[in-house]
């Protein structure tokens, strides 16, 4: 009965006349000291009683749970539980949905329990192996839709995709960033702790892990591309740390600089067009630049003591880098001039970071505004993640007492952070290193569940 009289009232709500315009975002801004999670419910997507197999009850089952799963995913949402709001679903009457969004009764019901967003759809049968989906998110306090949607033509294999899609539109209408659930990670992973490490590409959660490379020896150091196209590494195929190119379309490998030494850390410009990396000679690591396409790697940044971890900043006018040249390693930014598009100039640097005994591998996020990175701090004897002005200035510690924490990269929308920690349970306890994410101000830490013995230098893609 409960199912049959939300099915017509979501049919009254999403069906007739069609999806109603689409409010404006509202903006949840994640840095503000007053953000708080908002509050979401969504309750069982109902299934068109015209076509309520049991394979269309099983679509509708998956597709809200793995919704659910998405927005409790990004630390915005804060899900309540069916049994806070199934008398509204039971007692619901069908008027008070409009074809303009939700009506006033119902709004009130709503808010009262303190729903904030409310989510409503239907699965519909529409071949003998495709299905419709007709879903809208509300915002209760201004009774606006602000995201609606109608799918047809799902089939199963398609399911979660649209679902992933449709998580995408609703975390923009709320942040006003674009979503990051069809993004993919890159890490090194080990299935056991005797087996070599091994590049992994896996879906943004770390779920489903992909191995993309092979052969007894280790791999380290991997990001991806710009356009998400290509992933760049380094292995020890050849008894040399080299650094190899993969082309994620075609499964293929190929060496881009085999010197002598070090050829590691490298990181694509954003035209792609170039990729900066870590070489040595004769043990002075400094930073060189080679082409995608290979050929002779060229001195980019030198200089007394190691010049290592380069990062191109997203407008690629900048890169961030860490220097020894004034004793212990610090966070540099290089400003750069691109009158050649294969060949980047320095045109001056300046040091960031001041404090720390060791600071590495810094990390921009999507707007240029911010670097993370981490530090070693000597009195506790453990690597924590911090974050700072594109500057150098505001400096905020984002982890404590949990380990090690490193190799911090900012998800495409700026609103979280993967990165690697060896804590145990979440104490101070050092273990094997696993993926790790947190909001980017160090909230919502929690890890990510590859599946892997070991997992670590996490990358975050673009949301393709």
């Amino acid at each position: 009965m409960k199912a049959e009289l939300f099915r017509v009232a979501l049919s009254l709500l999403t069906l007739i006349g069609g999806i109603p315009a689409v409010a404006s975002e509202i903006v949840v801004n994640i840095d503000s000291p007053q953000f708080r999670e908002v509050v979401a419910a969504i309750p069982a997507f109902a299934v068109n009683i015209a076509t309520a197999d049991s394979d269309t009850k099983a679509v509708a089952l998956e597709a809200n749970a793995e919704l659910h799963r998405l927005l409790e995913f990004t630390g915005v949402f804060k899900l309540m539980s069916e049994s806070a709001f199934k008398d509204i679903i039971q007692k619901v009457p069908p008027q008070i949905f409009s074809e303009s969004g939700i009506g006033a009764t119902s709004t009130l019901e709503w808010k009262t329990i303190g729903v904030e967003s409310l989510t409503l759809a239907e699965v519909s049968r529409e071949g003998t192996n495709t299905w419709s989906l007709a879903i809208r998110t509300i915002d209760i306090g201004r009774r606006e839709v602000l995201v609606g949607k109608k799918y047809t033509q799902i089939a199963r294999n398609q399911l979660i995709t649209v679902i992933r899609r449709y998580g995408d539109d609703v975390l923009k209408a709320y942040t006003g960033k674009s979503g990051i659930f069809n993004s993919k990670l890159v890490f090194i992973g080990k299935t056991s702790e005797r087996s070599a490490k091994q590049v992994y590409i896996s879906d943004f959660d770390g779920s489903k892990p992909i191995q993309i490379t092979k052969g007894n020896y280790p791999h380290l150091s991997p990001s991806f591309s710009a356009d998400g196209k290509f992933v760049v590494y380094t292995s020890y195929e050849d008894g040399n740390p080299d650094l190899f190119m993969y082309d994620i379309a075609a499964h293929t490998s190929r060496k881009i600089s085999g010197y002598k030494g070090i050829n590691s850390g490298g990181n694509f410009s954003p035209s792609g067009k170039v990729i900066a990396f870590t070489g040595s000679v004769n043990g002075d690591a400094d930073i060189y630049t080679a082409l995608p396409g290979g050929g002779a790697r060229k001195m980019f940044i030198s200089g007394s003591g190691l010049d290592v971890d380069p990062s191109f900043s997203p407008d690629g006018k900048k890169i961030a880098f860490v220097s020894g040249r004034f004793g212990n390693p610090h966070i540099f930014v290089a400003s750069l001039d691109w009158s050649s598009p294969t060949e980047p100039r320095v045109t001056g640097d300046k040091r960031l970071t001041y404090a720390g005994w060791y600071n590495a591998t810094p990390g921009w996020a999507p707007e240029g505004d911010r670097i993370a990175f981490a530090g070693y701090d000597k009195e506790i004897d453990r690597f924590d993640l911090f974050m700072m002005n594109a500057d150098g200035s505001k400096l905020e510690r984002l982890t404590l007492r949990t380990g090690d924490n490193e190799r911090p990269w900012f998800s495409p929308n700026g609103q979280n952070i993967v990165f690697m920690s060896n804590r145990t349970n979440g104490t101070n306890v050092k273990s094997v290193h696993q993926l790790f994410m947190m909001n980017r101000d160090g909230g919502n830490q929690r890890q990510l569940l590859t599946g892997l013995f070991e997992a670590q230098t996490p990358c975050w893609g673009p949301n393709l």
